[in-house]
């Protein structure tokens, strides 16, 4: 049985193709087209289809669009159609222009296969596979959005029943819903309807902070850390609690323009402009604003977790992308066991929506949990050996890259690693990645200008699983990087560039297990320093996602200042390769640099 899962509606599109439970392939439609989320976050722009990652997903998987059974959508434009002609009924002025559009683009674009078909680009090689079958007649489904993104992270987590919770910017007209899981069944207790979201109340306070909307919101997390929660009985105001576990956002989202909300400014004053020097203000209402998202959210999960006695909670949802929310939800929310879907933002709707059709439509029993994201493209020794040597560019093939590159990092230098399956969802987990040594003070901000960040962004520390607790106070598993872990005090001074200004890191745990690669890379660094972690950030630099193809890694690599990048078991170089590994190659068939490739 295949069911191919999309997400379209809003920003970061996805694809994710599902056979019999188990998950085959799922991509993000960013890393193809190197546009950030792939779209602008409008309900409406149905047309935008993920066409290249459903084209790898297929034909990673090989088959062809005829041979699917099952196509879903994780947004239902008929919940979203009823409560824009109720809106409009209330005030046919102000809503009814809007409402009348979105249903004539719904209406027209619905029948899911023969848009699909009707729209396919003109890449020869997307079309070669989509229209391989253009009588087919799969069944398709429309999945509610917060339900696809509760089926996210119910079925592939370890656990046989849980709470279930769910906090995003909006889908067709929730923006929480509060449910839970058993066996192969979900069930909603509650939602929160817009304008209540969370997600838009930080989204809100990243605009007023200078940053973009519906992409920079992980920057708020990040300067929260430099400031003091000063202003918080303030924004406390905007979001009023209620004694069942509910909260009301008291915002007019409506209002806001190109600055921020209306509210915001009359409760903070003038917000920060685009590129203006960021002060102790700017981070004391971040600061705030992170303490007033986790209170609501900590006050919902408690209620829930009365409502609903199980030790296990399941979260998705852009909101819990968070780090140190999801910590304090770790630590205070009453739950024994946490699972966050890894692509908790709306990309993971894709999965979500495909699980759904098998477990809650079709009662197919669920199978083992997911054990890695380890989900998108790879590319063989050979296809990357033909592209280094069709650029003329100098490189080693090493017998061993991950001690070399262990060497290199100990020496100073900052890796590209480009290895294997390319990660799913927003975190770089060890195979598209930015690799340097924690021990250096001066790493982090050599990172972040290599990458064009913002200094007071932190970089993420992958340590080997099993000695995890020997630097972090909580040795739990987190190799999703979706906790900020607080490190010991005791070996805070060796690992300096690892930490943030609070003294917390988002820790990622590698095991050997799920991707033995990076954890022997981790563990050769840890014989040659003592220090059994690097600092591990996403291949990438500002403004462009992840890299996916061995073009955007050597793109990346070229265009910034980093110092090598590995590919499979190549070692690329800007001018030469180090003496100390050179050496070792010298005399063999694996030359040190490929000059011969630089013929002209």
């Amino acid at each position: 049985m295949l069911v191919l899962g999309l997400n379209t509606a809003f920003h970061d599109s996805a694809c994710c193709l599902v056979r019999d439970a188990q998950v085959i392939a799922a991509a993000e439609e960013e890393r193809f087209s190197g546009i950030r989320h792939a779209k602008e976050p409008t309900a409406t722009g149905l047309w935008q289809l993920p066409f290249c990652s459903l084209a790898y997903c297929l034909e990673h998987a090989k088959v062809t669009l005829g041979q699917v059974d099952h196509i879903v959508w994780s947004f239902d434009a008929r919940r979203r159609m009823r409560k824009c002609l109720v809106s409009a009924l209330s005030d046919l002025r102000r809503d009814w222009v809007k409402t009348t559009r979105e249903v004539g683009l719904w209406v027209v674009n619905w029948n899911t296969l023969s848009f699909l078909l009707g729209s396919v680009p003109k890449d020869q090689r997307v079309r070669s596979i989509i229209l391989t079958a253009p009588n087919a007649t799969p069944q398709t489904h429309p999945v509610p959005h917060h339900v696809a993104h509760a089926s996210s992270c119910f079925f592939p987590s370890p656990f046989p029943e849980a709470a279930i919770a769910t906090f995003d910017g909006i889908g067709e007209c929730t923006c929480t819903l509060l449910g839970w899981g058993r066996r192969n069944r979900i069930g909603v207790l509650r939602e929160f309807n817009y304008p209540h979201s969370l997600g838009f109340f930080y989204e809100e306070i990243a605009r007023f902070l200078g940053f973009r909307r519906n992409h920079d919101e992980h920057k708020v997390d990040a300067l929260a850390g430099y400031g003091k929660p000063k202003l918080y009985d303030r924004l406390r105001n905007l979001i009023r609690l209620s004694k069942d576990g509910g909260y009301d956002v008291r915002m007019d989202f409506r209002r806001s323009g190109t600055l921020a909300a209306r509210d915001l400014v009359d409760l903070l004053g003038p917000p920060r402009l685009w590129g203006a020097e960021i002060t102790e203000r700017h981070a004391d209402i971040a600061a705030s604003a992170q303490k007033v998202l986790e209170d609501t959210v900590l006050h919902v999960l408690r209620a829930l977790s009365h409502q609903v006695p199980i030790d296990s909670l399941c979260l998705a949802g852009g909101v819990v992308l968070n780090c140190q929310l999801n910590e304090r939800i770790r630590s205070e929310a009453g739950f024994k066991n946490i699972y966050i879907q890894p692509a908790a933002n709306d990309a993971g709707t894709a999965l979500g929506a495909a699980l759904w059709v098998h477990h809650q439509i079709l009662n197919r029993p669920r199978i083992p949990p997911m054990k890695h994201v380890y989900l998108g493209p790879e590319y063989s020794e050979k296809e990357i050996e033909t592209a280094l040597c069709s650029r003329k560019l100098g490189f080693a093939r090493s017998s061993d890259i991950a001690y070399d590159c262990a060497r290199l990092i100990a020496g100073g230098k900052i890796i590209g690693w480009f290895q294997g399956r390319m990660e799913w969802g927003p975190r770089a987990l060890g195979n598209r990645s930015i690799l340097a040594d924690p021990r250096d003070l001066q790493m982090k901000d050599r990172i972040n200008k290599i990458k064009g960040r913002e200094n007071f962004r932190p970089v993420a520390p992958a340590v080997l699983a099993e000695v995890a607790g020997q630097y972090f106070e909580c040795c739990a598993p987190s190799p999703y990087m979706l906790f900020a872990r607080k490190a010991r005090s005791e070996v805070r001074d060796r690992i300096p560039s690892a930490l943030h200004v609070d003294g917390t890191a988002r820790v990622q745990t590698v095991d050997p297990e799920t991707n033995p690669l990076f954890h022997r890379l981790i563990n050769h660094f840890q014989k040659l320093t003592g220090v059994p972690m690097i600092l591990n950030t996403s291949l990438n630099y500002a403004g462009k996602p992840i890299v996916c193809t061995i073009d955007q890694a050597l793109d990346c690599y070229f265009n910034s200042g980093l110092d090598y990048i590995a590919l499979g078991p190549f070692l690329v170089a800007k001018t030469e390769l180090p003496n100390e590994i050179a050496r070792d190659y010298e005399g063999s068939a694996n030359l040190a640099l490929q000059r011969s490739h630089r013929t002209d």
